[in-house]
């Protein structure tokens, strides 16, 4: 029972990142990052779309392991959650901006 109740709390997370990155892949329009600006004027909406779901792929995948390493050390995976927090949402915030500059439409 305590390995559902510790999957039931950590797996939301992965999920609806890894959703967020599905959704983006079939977007045909620019994907959006932050809430309530809309996506950058792109040059190819596919491969900047393609692109942000790369992103937001990876940065899910330390919560689906620290989901599956939580059902045997608890505090390891506290450590991938925390890491992931502190490393990877700095990460993601620069690769997003790389992937504006990389795809912006020329002025």
């Amino acid at each position: 029972m305590e390995i559902f109740i510790w999957l039931a709390v950590t797996l939301p997370l992965p999920l609806i990142l890894f959703g967020l990155a599905v959704f983006a892949w079939f977007r045909r329009t620019p994907m959006w990052f932050f809430a309530g600006i809309p996506g950058p004027e792109v040059s190819d909406v596919r491969g900047f779309n393609r692109a942000n779901a790369a992103i937001w792929a990876c940065f899910s995948l330390p919560f689906f392991a620290a989901a599956g390493v939580g059902t045997v050390y608890r505090l390891a995976a506290a450590a991938i959650i925390l890491g992931a927090c502190l490393i990877g949402i700095p990460l993601v915030v620069f690769a997003y901006h790389k992937v504006c500059r990389k795809y912006a439409k020329p002025e």
